[in-house]
């Protein structure tokens, strides 16, 4: 019996100085690729938005805190998702920077990753906007601009991107009974991207499970000391092992600070990635 103890706690103590030192390392490889919270309701690494074009974004920014539904839309241009694809790594970021209102999850984010020449680009939808900008939607917006999306010319990515904007924030204006401005889309523009998506277009939601280096990195830091214990219960005084078969992960809240800020600029207002949404 004391030998079983002596394993028993020796096998403890390896397995908490495991988790200790593999627990962090996670946390920092999940988290060091991702770039901090903008001041602005724009984040421009790659120097393609022309002043005109942010302008717009944060002028509509904070006509948007004014409203008690306080919708959010974020553009970023990013050099590289590091590996993840962009399916993936959006809705991290859109999590991370708590996009939209905490209590009606209408956050956006339009997201341009340069990945060595890739030009990858994706809408990635709030819970709350799920229904007003459908995947297909979200999908013939940018397929609407893809030449420009995809080009090298910083110049027509810009023009590209500004379109993707207008389009998004002019479909929450509808939905909520915004006043247009000079800068919404006409009926005729927005009519055709509820149009059928082209056969040969594929879109994606990036709830589809597409796991990725750092969350395959967590299940197997997750199943390590599961065998571990296995195997030291497993081999007690005969008894029926213990089941482990409980336990649903609930997953970490992004909950955060919630509500909106005062003041100019962005601040994240506790929204949540519905995981939809479209990239080219």
């Amino acid at each position: 019996m004391k030998k079983v103890k002596k394993i028993t706690n020796r096998g403890l103590f390896f397995l908490l100085l495991f988790w200790s030192i593999a627990l962090p390392i996670t946390a920092y490889g999940q988290g060091e690729s991702l770039p901090e919270a903008p001041t602005d309701f724009y984040l421009d690494q790659l120097n393609i938005l022309a002043e005109d074009t942010k302008q717009l974004i944060n002028n509509k920014g904070e006509f948007y805190k004014e409203q008690p539904e306080n919708p959010q839309v974020v553009l970023a241009t990013i050099e590289s998702t590091n590996g993840d694809s962009i399916d993936s790594y959006a809705p991290e970021l859109f999590d991370k920077w708590q996009i939209g209102n905490k209590e009606h999850d209408n956050g956006i984010l339009i997201l341009y990753a340069l990945n060595d020449g890739d030009r990858n680009v994706r809408i990635e939808v709030g819970y709350g906007l799920e229904d007003v900008i459908t995947d297909s939607t979200a999908m013939n917006i940018l397929v609407s601009q893809k030449d420009k999306l995809k080009s090298s010319d910083p110049v027509l990515i810009n023009e590209g991107l500004r379109y993707v904007f207008n389009a998004v924030a002019t479909l929450i204006d509808q939905d909520y009974g915004y006043p247009t401005d000079e800068h919404a889309l006409s009926q005729t523009e927005l009519d055709g991207f509820y149009e059928d998506e082209d056969d040969d277009v594929i879109y994606t939601s990036s709830s589809n499970w597409d796991s990725g280096d750092g969350e395959f990195l967590f299940v197997l830091l997750l199943m390590v000391p599961i065998w571990i214990l296995s195997a030291i219960f497993g081999k007690g005084d005969g008894g029926s092992g213990s089941s482990w078969g409980g336990g649903s992960s609930s997953g970490g809240s992004w909950g955060g600070g919630g509500g909106s800020s005062s003041g100019g600029g962005f601040s994240g207002g506790g929204g949540n990635s519905g995981g939809g949404g479209a990239s080219i």
